[in-house]
């Protein structure tokens, strides 16, 4: 456990197990002599490397081909993106950049980059999702369809654009976001 571990002053903190790859942990169980805190230290600087990205592609294929979405223009004070889980709701929204960063109320739509399985809690909550990156196979359009959300993606700024507690009408079976109230 992460109290067994930090407690036997392999880690600084037991927080830093989350640092470490599952591989890393089942080494480190068979091997005490593994500096599992200079390891946690090396996996954390390679996670934050990738914090200064913050144009994400839309679609890679294959092949590492970089696919760029232009949904076409919407009306005055619409995004448009791609449908990914049909339904409407009409609610405020929340923006979060990673799944632990502030609550999401009930009835909140979820406004985030992109979603991982470490954000399916927060599904619950959620009255909706809108998704500035992905497509039909993304994270959180599966499980918006799994738990019958309305949910849209691939809207470029969406997370820049889009501010807490603003109205927005999400209707998932037409891609469309329409800001109702700023």
């Amino acid at each position: 456990s992460t109290q067994s571990t930090g407690a036997c002053g392999r880690l600084s903190d037991v927080q830093q197990i989350w640092d470490l790859s599952l591989q890393d942990i089942v080494v480190a169980t068979k091997d005490p002599l593994l500096d599992i805190r200079k390891l946690s230290e090396i996996r954390k600087q390679n996670l934050m490397s990738f914090k200064p990205i913050t144009d994400y592609p839309s679609v890679v294929d294959s092949r590492g081909k970089i696919f760029r979405y232009c949904p076409p223009p919407g009306r005055e004070g619409e995004l448009i993106g791609c449908p990914i889980s049909s339904g409407a709701v009409t609610a405020h929204v929340k923006v979060l950049h990673s799944p632990n960063e502030k609550p999401l109320l009930p009835g909140e739509i979820l406004v985030a980059k992109a979603t991982n399985p470490g954000w399916t809690p927060l599904f619950v909550n959620a009255s909706g999702i809108i998704l500035e990156v992905g497509g039909m196979l993304q994270h959180g359009a599966l499980v918006a369809r799994e738990y019958g959300k309305p949910c849209v993606a691939g809207i470029s700024n969406l997370t820049e654009i889009l501010k807490d507690g603003m109205l927005v009408e999400l209707n998932g079976t037409t891609g469309v976001v329409k800001i109702i109230n700023q």
